[in-house]
């Protein structure tokens, strides 16, 4: 097995497989409400569904890398974008864009050889694979958030 194929792996178990350090992304998601998403139970902390919308952002940054584009930092407002209403049909938009990333990760992986891991992301100081585990390690930490949300807003009800 080669490097790619190892972090492909990883990609789709903390995305909806059986990662070892617990529940993947998705499997916390898919039973949640907009509202419950939508909700801070804990103060000045952000909500399940802002974490989510801050994993998507910075996941489209490395596809764009990824396919050669030359990008920025993302600014505040992308970083962290603003949530939109409750509503059950923006959940599962925010839902579909994060699907939407999973596959564009994937499909960019695709491309790559072991020998380009080692290349510099364009205009970034490091290369392919320190972004792509970046992403790995980016994913698994907010996941841990949106776990520890996930409690809260359940004990909050």
């Amino acid at each position: 097995m080669n490097e790619l194929s190892r972090i492909s792996g990883l990609l789709k178990q903390s995305y909806d497989g059986r990662p070892w350090y617990g529940r993947s992304l998705l499997r916390l998601l898919l039973d949640l409400t907009p509202e419950r998403a939508a909700a801070q139970p804990i103060p000045e902390a952000h909500s399940i569904w802002q974490e989510v919308l801050h994993i998507i952002a910075w996941r489209q940054f490395a596809c764009r890398l990824l396919n050669g584009q030359t990008t920025a930092k993302l600014a505040d407002n992308e970083n962290w974008p603003p949530q939109p209403t409750a509503d059950p049909a923006a959940w599962q938009k925010t839902l579909d864009d994060l699907a939407h990333t999973q596959d564009q990760l994937q499909a960019a992986l695709d491309r790559l050889s072991d020998d380009q891991l080692q290349e510099k992301a364009p205009g970034q100081p490091d290369s392919f694979y320190v972004l792509l585990h970046g992403i790995l390690q980016h994913d698994a930490y907010h996941v841990g958030q949106i776990a520890l949300l996930r409690n809260a807003t359940r004990d909050a009800k």
